[in-house]
């Protein structure tokens, strides 16, 4: 009886275990141990009664679509940034890419900066240009927290931009094996769990303000709902909480011009 024919299948059946057996102890390795970054924020401005004022008048103009209050409050020297999505490059004027220059209204550059690139656009009429500049003025006063800006000196932004050691946070998302982009903030204080479970045991607790760098690579092991986070002893933490902010935000920023509150710039972010 002839012998049977070699199997072509086996091999393939074999790498696919070796690579699947790579994936899994990837997935279940620890990062490398890092220092603990914690970001801190200047909220004095929060107090003053001005810009308190100006900001309510400016959300009642985005929700009414009125242009008057945005032309008033804008700088004559108003500029459009487009800053980096990674927390470890400064955003503030002359540190980063301004959409639109500075020629014209400042109105008109702020309108074309959010619904144009900051070009102008025949084939987007004006009704639409308006309908986005205010559908993201009024999402972004709605934010609520302002602070001071940690790259531009006398200005406060809303939402409130975190200041924090940009090399030890670079030096954290290396270590744990992530991009830049999935640093996130921690809000409120966050309990970390073994497993992506109900029940599971806690291993560590986020204080508000700590950096947290999202683990990505888990992804396919994490249930629905539940993120990794990359410990500063090099082990992995799991939440389902919803606790987490963005370290750049998209923003509008304030600062005072002959003693006036003045919209001096906005934020927005490439991916």
């Amino acid at each position: 009886m002839p012998s049977p024919a070699p199997s072509r299948a086996r091999p393939a059946v074999v790498l696919g275990a070796l690579i699947a057996a790579c994936v899994a102890a990837r997935a279940e390795s620890p990062g490398k141990p890092y220092g603990p970054v914690a970001a801190a924020f200047d909220r004095a401005a929060a107090d003053d009664a001005n810009l308190g004022a100006l900001l309510k008048d400016l959300r009642a103009a985005a929700q009414s679509h009125d242009t008057g209050p945005f032309e008033a409050a804008l700088a004559a020297n108003f500029v459009a940034l487009d800053c980096a999505a990674s927390p470890l490059k400064a955003c503030g004027p002359g540190k980063a890419k301004t959409i639109g220059g500075k020629g014209g209204r400042s109105i008109d550059r702020m309108r074309l900066a959010f619904c144009c690139e900051g070009k102008p656009s025949p084939d987007i009429p004006p009704d639409a240009q308006d309908d986005t500049m205010f559908a993201i003025l009024g999402a972004t006063l709605d934010a609520r927290s302002i602070g001071a800006n940690p790259d531009a000196k006398g200005q406060v932004c809303m939402p409130a931009l975190p200041a924090f050691d940009r090399a030890l946070a670079a030096k954290a998302a290396k270590a744990a094996g992530v991009e830049p982009e999935n640093l996130r903030i921690a809000g409120a204080e966050t309990p970390l769990l073994d497993r992506p479970a109900r029940g599971a045991s806690p291993i560590a607790k986020l204080a508000a303000g700590d950096l947290a760098p999202v683990v990505t690579d888990l992804t396919a092991d994490t249930p629905a709902g539940w993120i990794a986070i990359g410990l500063p002893d090099g082990a992995v933490g799991y939440t389902d909480a919803l606790t987490f902010d963005e370290l750049t935000p998209a923003a509008i920023c304030f600062g005072r011009d002959k003693g006036q509150w003045r919209i001096v710039a906005t934020i927005q972010r490439n991916t």
